[in-house]
């Protein structure tokens, strides 16, 4: 553990102190103190994860003081973590745990009355250290908190960064220090990033501590002007649309309690940019009430499938999802291919996708791990996880931690794409699925699902009338036709929508006309797969190499 004070470029405080009553704090005279976690990638319960705190206490521009220490986290990091940060086993063995640092760090950090803490996605960070002062029954100080990220959101135009990751404004505002998944470099990065960010400020007005606390909760002009667009929406589950003078489709959202939900919009928890933009142009609200939650969903994705409506950034359609192809000549390979047409039911795929890259490393995890393509079906991926994750160990306790975050990408890849694909074959096979859910009221929702696509749903107010209510749903339906394309009637976007729904604990299969089944080594296998390359537990990672070697023996 490290941390000291410099405190020879500190501004002399006795010259303004007096002042703050009258004028508020000014932000050149106001210490923040910039932090950053690495965790093991567990969640922040006890704060037991935590595996090094980098902080920098920063005030008038200057840097008056610095911390950092690693944290043994009294578990074992997943590899995986291990190739993000660098931070392996052995360098936090010896290193003080939570209930050693912790005190240490509450006396850097300082009273709430002196200090303001900063961090990127803030959220994340304080979480833990709440999680941590929780556990060891510690009074969390009540520390005013800015997080950059959601200021970088409010001040920076899309034009000017893609994203708001600590990278790409590291790159933005060129950081002295690049952030590196470290938490003392972080720290510095996220430094550099908060004075960019001030110096942004300035031209909102903003110049003091108080101003800045208000700036993230302050409402734009179009808010204020058109609150009244949020009056006379129901309190019910479904669609609400954002139109502009010309009726046409701004932003299509869904909601359990749509009156709520557009009433938000016109408050300070909204912060997005493009919303704001969005609302400056918006005449006046649509709404369309569904019988269930899940079926206004669905009838979202259809309607931005359909009106590509511009403050909508996602589902871009199904005829841009990218998937692999296993193509038989000049030689067995798989190819990515766009869209589905050339996709059937009897043919090779997995997928969807997210991007060309995704594609190309799914692939390469399949051409990389066997001698033929062909020797890979969607129904057993053990072979090729073998193969991977050891060569990931491998490189990893090597310390070639590139190359193993190339394995673990193209294994990730592949997991994700077999995992989608099982899936979807199975549901779209289904002639018909009728299944239901409790609510919170008593009542019971319901829905009737064919070949994919979801084409009723109703509610029961009670049990009783439970069979009289599928009955009808069952026949006022929507007819669809089998096909031996692999989405004839819908979309994976609204496939994976239904299978999130049918896999919720609670829900209950009411009837089911056709056999529905995942490979246990394919979809079931890839998904475990996929959990033991999140969480990289111990014991359930043993036991799954066991059993895939056992079954290679």
């Amino acid at each position: 553990m490290s941390y000291g004070f410099d405190m020879r470029h500190a501004p002399n405080e006795s010259a303004w102190q007096a002042t703050f009553d009258d004028i508020g704090r000014p932000l050149s005279h106001t210490t923040f103190v910039v932090l950053d976690l690495e965790t093991s990638g567990s969640a922040p319960s006890t704060g037991a994860s935590i595996t090094e705190i980098g902080a920098v206490k920063v005030r008038g521009g200057e840097v008056i003081g610095t911390f950092h220490t690693l944290v043994n986290p009294d578990g074992v990091i997943p590899a995986f973590i291990t190739v993000l940060t660098g931070i392996t086993n052995a360098m936090v063995l010896e290193a003080p745990k939570i209930q050693e640092t912790f005190p240490s760090l509450l006396e850097f950090l300082g009273p709430p009355q002196d200090t303001v803490l900063v961090a990127h996605n803030a959220p994340f960070d304080i979480g833990f250290l709440k999680a941590a002062a929780d556990h060891l029954r510690y009074p969390w100080p009540k520390y005013p908190v800015v997080d950059t990220a959601r200021l970088a959101r409010q001040i920076l135009l899309r034009d000017e960064v893609p994203n708001c990751k600590l990278s790409t404004l590291a790159r933005f505002f060129n950081t002295t220090t690049s952030p590196n998944h470290r938490a003392l470099d972080d720290a510095k990065a996220t430094v550099d990033v908060l004075h960019g960010l001030l110096e942004r400020l300035g031209s909102f007005g903003v110049t003091t501590l108080d101003e800045l606390t208000s700036f993230s909760t302050r409402l734009t002009n179009a808010q204020k002007n058109k609150k009244h667009l949020a009056s006379n929406i129901p309190a019910a589950p479904g669609v609400y649309i954002f139109r502009g003078p010309q009726n046409e489709a701004l932003y299509i959202g869904t909601s359990r309690n749509l009156k709520s939900r557009v009433r938000t919009y016109f408050t300070s928890s909204e912060t997005r940019k493009r919303i704001f933009e969005m609302l400056a142009i918006a005449d006046h609200v649509d709404t369309i009430v569904c019988a269930t939650i899940i079926e206004a969903q669905i009838r979202e994705l259809r309607l931005i499938n359909e009106r590509r409506p511009p403050y909508n950034r996602r589902s871009k359609g199904q005829e841009r999802a990218t998937w692999a192809q296993l193509r038989e000549k000049p030689e067995p390979r798989y190819q990515p291919v766009r869209g589905t047409s050339t996709l059937d039911l009897e043919s090779e795929w997995i997928g969807p996708f997210g991007g060309s890259e995704e594609v190309a490393l799914g692939i390469s995890a399949i051409h990389h791990s066997l001698s033929s393509a062909a020797d890979f079906r969607h129904r057993d991926v053990r072979p090729i996880v073998l193969h991977l994750t050891t060569k990931m160990s491998e490189h990893a306790l090597s310390e070639n931690f590139e190359e193993a975050t190339t394995v673990r990408n193209q294994l990730g890849a592949f997991l994700r794409g077999v995992s989608r694909g099982t899936r979807i074959r199975g549901l779209t096979q289904l002639p018909e699925l009728i299944a239901s859910r409790p609510l919170n009221s008593g009542s019971v929702e319901i829905v009737c699902i064919r070949y994919g696509r979801l084409v009723g749903s109703a509610v029961s107010k009670s049990h009783t009338t439970l069979p009289m209510i599928v009955d009808s749903l069952r026949h006022a339906s929507e007819v669809v036709a089998a096909s031996r394309q692999i989405l004839p009637h819908s979309t994976y976007e609204e496939v994976e929508k239904l299978l999130a729904f049918l896999e919720m604990d609670d829900v209950r299969l009411i009837s089911i006309s056709g056999e529905w089944a995942l490979p246990l080594y394919g979809a079931i296998g890839a998904q475990f797969a996929l959990e033991r390359l999140r969480h990289r537990d111990q014991e359930s990672a043993n036991f799954w190499l066991k059993s895939t070697q056992r079954a290679n023996n």
